[in-house]
């Protein structure tokens, strides 16, 4: 009993040490997440509709993301004359291909770029509209707040504009 004793004291006092959250194993997240426009006339049933571009129109996207933030490899964050932040990803050589055949297949459509942490997720205004067949594994987002630029570059390694090859 008294070897109890001392231990149930001892877990008392470790935990009512004061300890930050990022040591106990907490882990911050981020997740960038695209997905690819599907056809409101044939879309399945669960395909998510959004509200996208400038001026705003609404479209369906697939309810599975396309690409994520497992296939970046590398992010560069910059900000654009007009105060627009902006962000360069560099993904892997899976997300490279799946980008690749993405864009061969679903010219004139749109990927849709979701920006999320643990708190929050949000939908970015701007939609990427594949226009050509992207083989070199490159992918910019548009329309960026504050708080999600630091977030992305803590979460991913940041690359530098020397080393970026489009």
């Amino acid at each position: 009993m008294h070897s109890f004793l001392r231990f149930g004291c001892a877990a008392l006092v470790l935990l009512s040490a004061p300890v930050p959250l990022r040591a106990m194993g907490r882990k911050e997240v981020c997740f960038v997440r695209f997905y690819a426009e599907v056809d409101a006339a044939s879309a399945d049933p669960f395909a998510i509709p959004v509200r996208v571009g400038m001026p705003p129109r609404h479209i369906f996207h697939e309810s599975g993301a396309s690409i994520s933030e497992k296939q970046i490899a590398g992010a560069y964050t910059y900000q654009n004359a007009a105060g627009d932040w902006l962000a360069l990803f560099q993904l892997d050589s899976t997300g490279r291909l799946t980008l690749h055949n993405l864009s061969s297949s679903r010219r004139g459509r749109s990927l849709v770029a979701y920006v999320a942490d643990a708190k929050y997720a949000r939908v970015l205004p701007n939609d990427i509209l594949v226009d050509r067949v992207i083989s070199d594994g490159m992918i910019q987002i548009r329309g960026l707040l504050p708080k999600e630029v630091m977030l992305i570059q803590k979460h991913f390694p940041q690359l530098q504009p020397g080393s970026l090859q489009r």
